[in-house]
């Protein structure tokens, strides 16, 4: 047992002091960084923000790009003893993502020794003894992540980045030497580099037109858009390993806080503490540490008459994947703050009658507990977040170095806690057992948990654990770490609390509800109930490396057997086909080989195909099985039909999509060339003569018809397919075309094609069925592998889970098939009862049994409708192979097609 003294142990073992906290701090008065002070300190003559832009920052009607921000930062890091500023790497369109790290001169001039306190309070198993412990927090200095514009188009936070640098490596009053002696910053003046300069390039187009800070036909990152703060548990994304890299291996800070801007018309600014429900993973001293960051947010705010504030609304701290809420389950006290926008950097005035709420916590614009001064309307500016967000920012770094000890200290026992009640309390861990056929997919989850900071054993040998014998090679994940609370939230199942409106509809949660790992991916495992034997032959993994895949009997083979179960296997087929190796699918298992089961697939062992398949193995982890002897022509000859991938169009809208640009990070990570088609592409007709297979994202209906409105954009983004578009898909498809719809876009194809078909969710209240984020069990029909669309169902078993988030199911027409001929058939439905398996589910009865993925046949031609979203974020690789099935063809569409190329990726 510790025996911290003094305010450690006031706040740190009694968490009802932080009132009192708040309210000594209330007292005291809380002084702030004088601005605008350029004297030395290291910094002498070092150019302000402003001279350097040419505007104050903030200004109305200006944008700056990523080129000026990171040549300011690194002058900044070059003139000042204060700053060092560090390139993480490069994004995903070659800019440098910087973070400049702001101390003390001392500090700054021995960071490693700073790096070595987080890292030993972040694992006590790496101090030497109590004395240590207590020296360590008495010395360390709290560091504290802030990180801006990770969404691109709330443009206020990198100009409050560049002033806070400034002030930080200038100022030399008290509040300020508080904060450099006390205190350690990593500041990101963007967490998204590339958008900065998208946003910033396309505001200065908009200028003066109808459109003004509005109407961007494009996302603001090339992949996910918005969607750059949904990917910090599964690493897609170039910006986040690269951050996430800092965070839980170079310099595990004690506290985040990530800025950003919501809507217009409700508070001026967000600040903690977040609204219900709450993530029983998270420890409570993150959450106070929360409370008390967000308490002292809002009493600077209101010292500097800022109005507007709204505390515990709108954002729960239920959900985890974002820049703050990863970093909670790592016993870091996350936080984010919310101020309210403008037209990207044009001024908006609003009418104290369009003020409103509508929001949970926050139903109107009047008083109230949690918003306790309410802004009465008028001009609002892009400066006017800037200075809200620098109160909030200084307000965060003064309270760290005033409470250094107590955040310290309660970092040290928050991760001695983990690891305590990992080794005494059930699930002691995790046994994560590779599919002999597809061990790649359980390297790929374990990777990320360790690429998290997550420590993963894995066996020499094989052990026993109750009854059951675990192969060499087995992963264990050990609850007794100190980020168990990161490892628990993606092990377990969620179990989100039924939080209903007054009159019976389901209130939204922030984000989703359920986002267990194994059920995303596809990955068996199991909790332990028992603790870890030392016997077993387990040894920690210092580094992860995946296993390399396995090329077998490839000398004297005659055939290759690649087996139906590998995810990364679509690779190995598109760089077949773009060989011109011809790919054969078995059809029929064989008795005599268990490789060499139905979808599996069988390739001559010519040249061109080892070439191809050697390397690949490899990289990805396949297991690649070469035949010799008379059975090998016998398997590559009967029972078997061509596959091939078809050449792909993705649709993309000028509205952006999210779900269009997720789906281009999964082909392209995979291999599958595609060729992206905007209105004009479908509108052109000749479909045919270009493509096999078209893509709709998950798209709304009246997005792909109608895409911007007059006015609300550029003319030349202005509409969507319309009639035209409509007719030349429906034309594709009645000439023997394959039309793919993930999600929203079904209900564009069902009015398109009007097939028997109808979706049995959408008319519904959220009081009679609700399924938000959620992961759901699905079953394959008892006959739908000997339908002509079974090659759909390869690799898959027969009880896969499957994604949904306010997605959709299908049934039948109750009058039966459709009069011209055209025969639908569910190859998915979701299950007959207990279908939830992780998040949140209302109104059961009204999707059990119902369709999760039709096939329609329409002419000469296919339509596949998937309810769910295969592909959701990058994150489900569990049912990536469906959707890639849905871009193979196993039936010759015509002789040129067959022996044509695939198109080369362009977007």
């Amino acid at each position: 047992m510790t025996t911290w003294v003094g305010r450690w142990r006031a706040v740190g073992r009694d968490v009802r002091v932080v009132g009192l906290m708040v309210l000594a701090l209330a007292l005291a008065g809380v002084s702030t960084i004088a601005r605008g002070q350029e004297v030395a300190g290291g910094s002498a003559g070092l150019m302000s923000p402003e001279a350097k832009l040419g505007y104050r920052p903030g200004a109305d009607g200006k944008l700056v790009e990523w080129s000026t921000v990171a040549e300011y930062v690194r002058e900044v890091g070059e003139r000042s003893r204060r700053v060092e500023v560090v390139e993480l790497g490069r994004t995903t369109e070659d800019r440098p993502y910087l973070v400049a790290i702001v101390s003390n001169e001392a500090t700054i001039a021995n960071l490693d020794r700073a790096k070595e306190h987080q890292a030993k309070l972040h694992d006590p198993r790496k101090l030497a003894d109590q004395d240590e412990a207590v020296r360590i927090v008495k010395e360390s200095k709290p560091v504290v992540l802030i990180t801006c514009t990770i969404h691109s188009s709330e443009t206020a936070s990198t100009f409050t980045a560049m002033e806070l640098l400034h002030e930080l490596a200038t100022g030399d009053d008290p509040a300020t030497r508080e904060i450099l002696d006390n205190t350690i910053l990593l500041l990101v003046p963007s967490a998204n580099p590339d958008g900065v300069d998208i946003t910033a390039r396309w505001y200065e187009k908009t200028k003066g037109k109808p459109w003004e800070g509005d109407g961007m036909p494009v996302l603001y990152h090339k992949y996910a858009g918005h969607d750059t703060n949904r990917d910090w548990f599964m690493l897609n994304l170039q910006e986040t390993r690269l951050l996430t890299r800092m965070l839980y291996f170079e310099w595990l800070p004690t506290i985040t806080y990530d800025i950003h801007q919501m809507g217009s018309t409700g508070a001026r600014i967000f600040v903690p503490p977040f609204y219900e429900p709450q993530n029983p993973n998270i420890h409570p001293r993150v959450t106070q540490g929360i409370f008390l960051i967000g308490a002292h947010m809002a009493w600077s705010l209101a010292s500097e008459r800022k109005q507007g504030v709204l505390t515990n609304a709108m954002y729960d701290n239920w959900w985890n994947g974002g820049c703050r809420t990863v970093p909670q389950r790592h016993n870091m006290v996350g936080i984010l703050t919310e101020s309210a926008s403008v037209k990207l950097a044009t001024p908006i005035f609003l009418e104290k009658s369009q003020l409103k709420g509508a929001t949970r916590g926050f139903p109107n614009h009047d008083l109230a507990v949690n918003f306790a001064d309410p802004w009465p309307g008028g001009w609002w500016r892009l400066r006017d977040i800037v200075d809200y967000q620098l109160i909030c920012a200084r307000a965060t770094l003064s309270l760290a170095a005033r409470y250094r000890e107590c955040f310290q200290g309660n970092l040290l026992e928050m991760s001695r806690d983990a690891i305590a009640t990992g080794e005494n309390e059930p699930p002691y861990g995790w046994v994560v057992t590779p599919d002999p056929a597809d061990p790649a997919r359980a390297a790929r989850m374990v990777r990320i948990l360790h690429d998290t900071g997550i420590d993963v054993l894995q066996a020499e040998d094989e052990f026993t654990l109750g009854g059951h014998t675990y192969s060499k090679g087995t992963y264990v994940l050990p609850a007794s770490q100190p980020f168990r609370p990161h490892l628990k939230d993606m092990m377990e199942r969620q179990v989100y609390p039924n939080r209903l409106r007054s009159d019976g509809t389901a209130e939204p949660p922030y984000d989703v509800a359920g986002w267990t790992l194994p059920l995303l991916m596809g990955v068996a495992s199991a909790p332990l109930s028992e603790p870890l034997d030392p016997s077993w032959p387990l040894t920690k993994l210092t580094k992860f490396e995946a296993p390399q895949g396995r090329v077998e009997g490839l000398e004297t083979a005659k055939v290759v057997l690649i087996p139906a179960r590998e995810v990364e296997a679509v690779a190995a087929l598109a760089a077949l086909n773009q060989a011109g190796v011809e790919v054969r699918r078995r059809v029929v298992a064989s008795a005599d080989r268990p490789e060499a089961s139905v979808g599996s697939w069988v390739v001559r062992a010519v040249s061109s195909a080892r070439e191809v398949l050697e390397p690949l193995a490899r990289e990805r982890g396949l297991r690649v099985v070469g035949v010799a002897g008379d059975q090998a022509d016998s398997l590559f000859e009967r029972d078997t039909q061509p596959l091939r991938l078809g050449r792909i169009g993705l649709y993309k809208p000028w509205k952006p999509s999210m779900d269009e640009g997720w789906t281009r990070l999964v082909l392209e990570t995979h291999g599958v060339s595609y060729t992206t088609l905007h209105d004009a592409d479908i509108k052109g007709g000749n479909l045919n003569e270009r493509f096999d297979v078209i893509v709709l994202p998950s798209v709304s209906a009246a997005t792909i018809r109608d895409g911007w409105g007059l006015n609300e954009t550029d003319p030349a983004y202005v509409g969507g397919l319309g009639r035209e578009g409509q007719t030349h898909l429906r034309r594709f498809v009645n000439e023997g075309g394959r039309l793919v719809c993930l999600e929203n876009s079904c209900e564009f194809a069902i009015a398109a094609f009007k097939p028997p078909i109808v979706e049995v969710l959408r008319s519904l209240k959220s009081s009679e069925f609700y399924g938000p984020g959620s992961i759901f069990r699905a079953q394959v029909p008892a006959k739908a592998r000997e339908s002509p669309f079974a090659f759909l169902l390869d690799a898959m078993p027969d009880d896969p889970t499957v994604y949904f988030s306010r997605s959709l199911a299908f049934a039948l027409r109750p009058e039966g098939g459709d009069p011209r001929g055209n025969a639908a058939e569910s190859l998915l439905d979701y299950a007959l009862r207990d279908v939830l398996e992780s998040g949140w589910l209302l109104g059961e009865e009204k999707i059990a049994g119902r369709s999760a993925l039709m096939a329609l046949r329409h002419g000469k031609g296919e339509v596949i409708l998937f309810g769910f979203p295969p592909q959701f974020r990058g994150q489900t690789v569990g049912t990536f192979r469906l959707f890639f099935n849905a871009l193979m063809l196993t039936r010759d569409q015509n002789q040129d097609r067959q022996t044509a190329k695939p198109p080369v990726s362009r977007s």
